[in-house]
């Protein structure tokens, strides 16, 4: 689980003589002493700030809300996702949300959203000193908000990491006609732990809001010496779809030695050898940015030979690592 930068409360520092006016200085510097605010009375090190990334961003603004808290609170939805380590389609939020027992709910600010679904003892973990929502109730809480996209990119991951499918439904609880609980099960139905990264996720369910059928994930293909596991598969249209992502040609994990140089060889390679396997009659490659265009995406798997019978109705957003 994610662990939060160092957090200094207010009274904290009062106590170890910083005076209000030299904490108020402190914070509205720029330089790396600053301090830097992420909740009510709670800062960091401007330092820390600094080199952190967006989700360790995140989770610190989440451990000083949640940490204000009464016992009887947890960190939930999108909050408790940034600190399991879960991806997050839409980029990590301000607020951060909380699940709370329904005498201690109040309106929400800006800042906090509460939530009062029951959880019992085996819907919580705790990490740090500090109590969340487990993988699955995690995943279940975000599902019933109706968000297919959101919740399938979660649910995947979660899939992946080793939670079981059935926990996942367990998870959602409620009657049947619980609001929200008829889309969720449709996302933990789509769910797959096949699905090799969020940008797969997420054109899963691009391609179903745009009625294509459903392809066929991680296909292999041995050609020779050479086998080759593809992201899609549309055996009746003969059609390969690929997610090209960055990281595969800049980060080190992906090249495995190799420059960037010979990584765009080995896939050209790739591509014309898949290209000889028969009933193979095109691959398209897709980029993240191209998920985000659907009427230029429809149009380029219409003319690949995938049946596309929708209209686009919404564009994609960035996501969170």
């Amino acid at each position: 689980m994610e662990t939060p930068l160092a957090i200094y409360r207010a009274s904290v520092l009062h106590d170890a003589g910083m005076s209000g006016a030299a904490l108020r200085r402190r914070a509205a510097g720029d330089g790396p002493d600053r301090l830097v605010r992420v909740g009510p009375n709670a800062f960091v090190r401007g330092g820390d700030w600094d080199a952190a990334g967006p989700r360790q961003r995140y989770v610190s603004r989440v451990f000083a809300r949640l940490g204000r808290r009464s016992v009887a609170a947890v960190g939930s939805h999108v909050s408790a996702a940034a600190v399991h380590g879960l991806p997050w389609l839409s980029g990590w939020p301000e607020d951060v949300h909380l699940t709370v027992p329904k005498s201690q709910y109040r309106s929400g600010s800006p800042s906090l959203v509460l939530h009062t679904r029951p959880f019992g003892a085996g819907d919580v973990v705790s990490h740090e000193g500090l109590r969340f929502t487990s993988v699955a109730r995690t995943v279940a809480d975000v599902a019933l908000l109706g968000d297919v996209r959101a919740s399938v990119v979660v649910a995947d991951a979660a899939l992946r990491r080793g939670t079981a499918k059935r926990d996942l439904v367990a998870a959602l609880g409620g009657l049947p006609h619980h609001r929200g609980r008829a889309i969720a099960r449709t996302t933990l139905d789509l769910a797959d732990a096949r699905s090799g990264s969020v940008a797969e996720s997420f054109a899963r369910v691009v391609f179903r809001e745009l009625g294509l059928p459903a392809p066929v994930l991680q296909q292999s293909f041995v050609i020779g010496d050479h086998r080759h596991d593809v992201d899609f598969w549309f055996p009746e249209q003969g059609v390969i779809v690929e997610i090209d992502g960055r990281a595969k040609y800049t980060q080190e994990r992906f090249r495995n030695g190799r420059s960037a140089t010979q990584v765009i060889v080995d896939e050209k390679r790739r591509h014309e050898r898949l290209l000889t396997v028969p009933g193979v009659r095109t691959i398209v490659r897709l980029e993240w940015r191209d998920l985000w265009d659907l009427d230029r995406l429809a149009w380029r798997l219409r003319a690949a030979g995938l049946p596309c019978p929708a209209r686009p109705v919404r564009s994609a957003r960035g996501v969170a690592v």
